[in-house]
């Protein structure tokens, strides 16, 4: 009679050792390989958003309303922004001509000392804190390039707000600041001073907006409201140190109005929060969004660049643990066969 011994199957420490990284290479790679947004959604975004922001152009004073039912039109960062915007989705050029020669007529470019590094344009940091100027007020006879009441449309104010006034924003506080400060650094080519503001903005980001102090602490309509301009700037910013990985616009998308119009914050469900929609935030989400639509398929030749940090240092954790556990396999597996 055949006598045959049992057999015991191990699956071998190597190709644990292979499997676990597989897995790993695969979970890494998961987000990288998110779709790049269409571009028929990026038109459609863009297009709705140029609506809203002709809507809230004066033509005779040359210069947009900060909300669509208000009287007051601010410089900057209103209208700076907003020429900016219809300029680069080139959906209005001529109204963003129109808008620059507005500026042009009584205050220069209209910088104010920190929304200009959005169009390339230098800043001093740390950012002052801001003071209001008024530029005109019909009410007071003080109009704007000689523009009535009447031919405006109705009694209005011009403000401009300039970031020149004493003490500076703290850094790492807001999540705006540290965008904007994060792109002068870009500039100077101070590329560890602006890591340090990217570091700072991507522990303010929880997949779903910016929970800077304002978020936390602030009062009014910013306590525990999403503040969606800043999304907006925090995706730019990835855009501009790239860094940026699709997905995380997801929520900027959300906030768009049926008119075309972005609304001020958001909830952690996605709602409005009862906030409107105003000329600054769609003008920030339009330049945003714009940067989108020229990127490539894909945003990264190697997926891990694509990864935020907290992510990668997940599963570095995740990977370390995974080779402890094959090298405990290995060796109790080589105890094992010894004392047999």
């Amino acid at each position: 009679m055949w006598c045959w011994e049992k057999a015991e199957l191990r699956p071998s420490p190597l190709l644990i050792a292979l499997l676990s990284f597989a897995l790993l290479g695969s979970i890494l790679s998961t987000p990288a390989l998110a779709q790049p947004v269409p571009s028929s959604l990026l038109a459609q975004k863009l297009q709705a958003a140029c609506s809203f922001l002709k809507g809230l152009y004066n033509p005779a004073l040359g210069l947009v309303r900060s909300t669509p039912n208000s009287s007051v039109y601010y410089i900057a960062s209103d209208s700076l922004l907003a020429e900016k915007a219809l300029n680069s989705s080139s959906c209005a050029p001529t109204i963003s001509q129109g808008i620059n020669e507005s500026i042009s007529s009584c205050c220069g470019r209209g910088n104010d000392g920190m929304h200009e590094a959005l169009l390339g344009v230098r800043i001093h940091v740390p950012i002052d804190n801001s003071a209001i100027y008024t530029v005109a007020n019909s009410t007071a006879d003080k109009l704007f390039r000689n523009v009535t009441p009447t031919a405006a449309g109705r009694n209005y104010t011009v403000l401009w707000e300039v970031h020149n006034s004493t003490g500076v924003f703290p850094d790492c506080v807001s999540a705006d600041v540290a965008v904007y400060t994060a792109l002068e650094f870009k500039l100077e080519g101070n590329s560890t001073g602006a890591q340090h503001e990217m570091d700072c903005l991507n522990l303010m980001f929880d997949g779903r907006g910016m929970v800077d102090e304002p978020y936390k602490d602030g009062s009014g309509s910013e306590h525990g409201v999403y503040q969606t301009y800043k999304l907006a700037l925090y995706l730019y910013a990835l855009q501009a140190t790239g860094s940026y990985y699709y997905g995380e616009e997801d929520a900027l998308f959300r906030s768009q109005g049926a008119d075309g119009g972005f609304h001020t914050g958001y909830d952690q469900l996605g709602t409005y929060a009862g906030t409107q929609e105003n000329a600054e935030t769609t003008s920030i989400a339009m330049i945003a969004i714009s940067g989108l639509s020229t990127r490539g398929p894909f945003p990264f030749p190697f997926p891990l660049f694509s990864i935020p940090p907290w992510t990668i240092y997940l599963f570095i954790g995740l990977a370390a643990t995974a080779v402890a556990v094959v090298i405990t396999v290995i060796v109790l597996d080589k105890k094992k066969r010894r004392q047999q």
